[in-house]
């Protein structure tokens, strides 16, 4: 019995002021609801590599506060294995030890193993034995080494057995050995979490499937902040054939995809189409894929124009919604959400979205959205050719849309979880049993 609020730790990837990504949204959200609940004392630790982002990472000290925000501190990093998810720095894990035996969390909330490390859940379960540890899973990371995707790039399609001699196809130059070490110990690391949490249905699956028990793993959909006026109406451009894309610029969000079936329709019809890219990261996209993109748009047609309209944020997702007719999600990987489609939601966009993962889960088609096999650009062109200026279907696909959950509701979800785990939330006294474990 301790009269005091329930101590709240979230270990995030990355924080969204030093790099932006669904992952570190989320986690951020969830500890600012933790930050506005009374009955809990939160606190924030990003992990970071401290040689791409050197202004955060201080000599002689590997956590160090985050400029202007209370109780948010960066982890910095130096050095990753990006196969094992391991760091074993030990000036590090000394400056970790030392951080959890100050703020003494009664939960601690991971978010990732990205310059996080694996050794950071023995590490807090040594330190804090009877501390209740939450893991959130963004995406399929423990599961496949290929970005965490569960996507076979040399074979163009959704990754359905994670066996290790399957893996050495996508990691030739690795063994299924390793590939079994990298399992044991992503599993013996797991074994330390009290409970896991997957944004949809789908990802739960696969994480059942891989070795998790289904009764220690929860669904709850990432909570979205609604930006939308109370006295806005949805309007559509007069012709309808303005068809946006939100998204990361790499290879399996599936941009090629959707040109090559714009250009397919292009050819097809005489209306004229028009592609906006909102995306960032055209960097990390690999030069085959930028350059098959070239190729895509190589002599197109003179009714599709293509613009490229550069990356978005939160602050201006909205408007920049509302500037088109059709959000489109044709990503080839397993989407574990799709945060994209509770921004086009917001906006009361249609969503044309692959049945990929997540996405299946969410988009029904003919009623919230449209739906294609994942890389079926005749499917999506066929699709495309419907939606021009076809002002019925769009009204009715509009009046099928629902609101995702809000941020707060999803915070209550995890509130019930962690009084699940015995840490019970009171407004005068928490009760801390630490013998309940999952």
């Amino acid at each position: 019995m301790t009269d005091r609020p329930i101590k709240y730790l979230s270990v995030s990837l990355y924080h969204p002021r030093v790099m932006r990504g669904g992952a570190q949204f989320v986690a951020k959200d969830i500890h600012d609801a933790a930050v506005r609940d009374a009955n809990f004392d939160p606190v924030m630790l990003a992990g970071i590599d401290g040689q791409m982002f050197p202004q955060y990472a201080k000599v002689g000290s590997a956590i160090t506060a985050l400029p202007d925000s209370a109780n948010e501190y960066i982890l910095a990093g130096q050095k990753f294995d990006d196969f094992f998810h391991t760091i074993y720095d030990q000036r590090r894990n000394k400056a970790v030890a030392r951080f959890l035996e100050d703020h003494q969390p009664d939960v601690i909330h991971v978010h990732h193993s990205i310059w996080i490390g694996l050794e950071f859940l023995e590490l807090a379960r040594k330190i804090l034995p009877n501390v209740k540890i939450i893991y959130t899973l963004h995406e399929y990371v423990a599961i496949c080494n290929s970005r965490g995707q569960l996507y076979r790039y040399h074979e163009n399609g959704i990754c359905n057995d994670s066996s290790p001699d399957q893996c050495v196809k996508c990691f030739p130059d690795r063994s299924a050995e390793e590939f079994i070490l990298r399992r044991r110990m992503f599993k013996r690391a797991f074994g330390l979490v009290d409970h896991f949490i997957a944004p949809s249905a789908y990802l739960r699956q696969r994480f059942v499937d891989w070795g998790i028990p289904k009764d220690n793993i929860s669904v709850v959909p990432n909570g979205h902040k609604s930006v939308r006026p109370d006295d806005w109406t949805p309007k559509a451009s007069a012709s309808l054939n303005v068809f946006g894309f939100f998204g990361q610029f790499v290879d399996a969000k599936g941009i090629d995809i959707l040109l090559m079936a714009a250009r397919v329709a292009a050819d097809r019809v005489k209306e004229d189409i028009e592609v906006k890219i909102f995306g960032g990261n055209k960097q990390h996209a690999s030069e085959d894929y930028v350059a098959r993109i070239e190729a895509i748009l190589e002599d197109a047609p003179k009714n599709l124009t293509v613009r490229e309209m550069g990356s978005y944020s939160r602050r201006n997702v909205f408007d920049l919604m509302t500037g088109i007719d059709w959000a489109v999600v044709p990503s080839v990987w397993p989407e574990t959400f799709g945060l994209v489609v509770s921004e086009a939601w917001d906006a009361r966009r249609p969503v044309i979205a692959a049945r990929a993962g997540g996405l299946d889960d969410r988009i029904v088609d003919g009623k919230n959205g449209l739906s294609f096999p994942p890389g079926s650009t005749e499917r999506l062109a066929n699709i495309i050719e419907d939606c021009i200026g076809n002002a019925d279907l769009w009204d009715r696909l509009r009046s099928g849309i629902k609101d995702e959950i809000t941020v707060d509701a999803a915070w209550q979800a995890h509130v019930d979880i962690i009084e699940s785990l015995g840490v019970k939330r009171d407004p005068k006294v928490v009760q801390l049993d630490s013998a309940a474990r999952i």
